[in-house]
């Protein structure tokens, strides 16, 4: 097996995994790193209207082999309080 450290970026602060995680195959890791996205999703949106996750793999030399992402915006639509859904009617 190879330890792998899966850092935590969140709106540009980044959590170092200072402990690491058993992986045996490489797939395993995406899995890993996939499975702890949505685990942070859940936690941490809606929190506001933009919120970026990234989740950075490291090997245990130190070498990125993978990271995942999540962009999350909310983008309101401007419409006049007079419009409603039927105005075209």
């Amino acid at each position: 097996m190879t330890l792998y450290y899966f850092d935590v970026d969140e709106n540009g602060t980044v959590y170092p995994d200072d402990q690491g995680t058993d992986c045996e195959t490489f797939d395993r890791v995406k899995e890993e790193a996939i499975r702890a996205l949505v685990e942070m999703i859940k936690d941490s949106l809606p929190d506001g209207d933009r919120h970026r996750l990234i989740i950075k793999v490291r090997d245990d030399g130190g070498a990125l082999v993978l990271q995942v992402s999540l962009n999350f915006e909310v983008e309101a639509e401007h419409r006049s309080r007079t419009s409603s859904p039927d105005s075209h009617v």
